[in-house]
């Protein structure tokens, strides 16, 4: 038996993917609030969120990717999650903006990866729903989204389809491991490997546990869900301050502010006002948007800012990590759920995966 700590897209991606595998999986759900993904808008765009300096991080970005274009060849699962197989927009609302924007096709031309630079009619062409004092846009081929509360549902009928179990617990603030013996609090859970994927909550559960002291934090993102009969994209949107994604029935999902804010998990008026005016900015016709939910998630975020996957060696081998992955915890959690069910299964991790395994911090 396999025991993943977390039921965010982490953790049930890592129980899918061990559960393919032919393992026997229990999922401890602890209920935490403002996990990252309940948050998440769903991007998929290797490209645009890359920075400089950061190769091992886009290496893992493209390769998780490329699993979930495989997932795109299945069309009742696409369907299912709205794996979209569109592009993106960076839209440009003055010059300072379209100076962002040329430097980003720079970056993208040193990573071997084709944009296009539109004028503003042609960008109109392409979203009639813009606003016509657009300045530019750049048109990325390819990044494109998925809707991470179908993601989650997906993942969730998939692990229970196969036999998996999914045990709801208190909020797990220690545990114990030692001799196949899963202790917490007055809960006994048999298990030969443990998984942690507590996102935000990963370096205080570990320290309080082992004494091991992680430099991750979380970061605090507030996202929104609109509904408009009248405004609609064909691709996902990235402006200077937001990121807007289309989904089924008219609705717009929109991201995200960052802010460490320490484990605060509240919506305030500061953040939405942001938001707000932010779509006041880029969007005509704002007046009949009609307003349907703000959530606020907690980025798991590592001092680094790379994930952590792989056993934590100087405690056991059979507690393994995989969690650490700031805002790009949809886009990696297929690849980093196959190097995680690497470890689990003892097969050999290729060297570059290695990277990320917990030992980097000589902890």
């Amino acid at each position: 038996m396999i025991i993943v700590i977390g039921t965010g897209i982490i953790g049930l991606f890592s129980a899918y993917e061990l559960i393919k595998r032919g393992l026997s999986v229990t999922l401890l759900d602890f209920n935490s609030k403002a996990m990252a993904s309940s948050a998440s808008v769903g991007m998929l765009a290797p490209a645009i969120e890359s920075k400089p300096m950061e190769n091992k991080l886009l290496d893992l970005m493209i390769n998780s990717k490329k699993i979930w274009n495989n997932f795109q060849n299945n069309k009742n699962i696409s369907k299912f999650i709205e794996l979209k197989k569109n592009s993106s927009l960076l839209i440009s609302m003055n010059n300072d903006d379209h100076e962002r924007i040329i430097f980003k096709k720079k970056f993208f031309e040193k990573l071997n990866f084709e944009s296009k630079l539109l004028s503003p009619d042609e960008t109109l062409k392409l979203e009639p729903s813009l606003n016509s004092n657009i300045y530019s846009s750049l048109f990325c081929r390819d990044q494109n989204q998925v809707n991470p509360e179908l993601l989650i549902k997906f993942l969730t009928n998939e692990i229970k389809k196969n036999k998996g179990n999914i045990i709801k617990v208190n909020f797990i603030k220690k545990i114990s491991f030692s001799n196949g013996l899963l202790t917490i609090e007055k809960q006994k859970f048999k298990a030969q490997k443990i998984v942690i994927c507590c996102g935000a909550w990963s370096g205080k559960l570990i320290q309080n546990s082992f004494g091991i002291e992680f430099p991750l934090r979380p970061l605090k993102g507030i996202s929104m869900l609109l509904k408009s009969k009248n405004i609609y994209f064909n691709n996902n949107l990235w402006f200077r301050n937001i990121y807007i994604a289309q989904r089924k029935n008219n609705i717009l999902a929109v991201g995200a502010t960052e802010e460490e804010k320490g484990f605060e998990s509240t919506v305030n008026l500061d953040e939405v006002y942001f938001l707000t005016k932010s779509l006041w900015e880029c969007f005509p016709n704002i007046e009949n948007i009609e307003f349907k939910k703000f959530t606020a998630g907690l980025r798991p975020t590592m001092i680094d800012g790379y994930p952590v996957i792989g056993p934590l060696k100087s405690i056991s081998k059979n507690i393994i990590c995989n969690f650490g992955h700031y805002r790009h915890g949809i886009l990696l959690s297929p690849v980093s759920s196959k190097i995680l069910a690497d470890y689990v299964c003892n097969n050999d991790v290729e060297k570059k995966y290695k990277f990320f395994s917990p030992e980097r911090f000589n902890l």
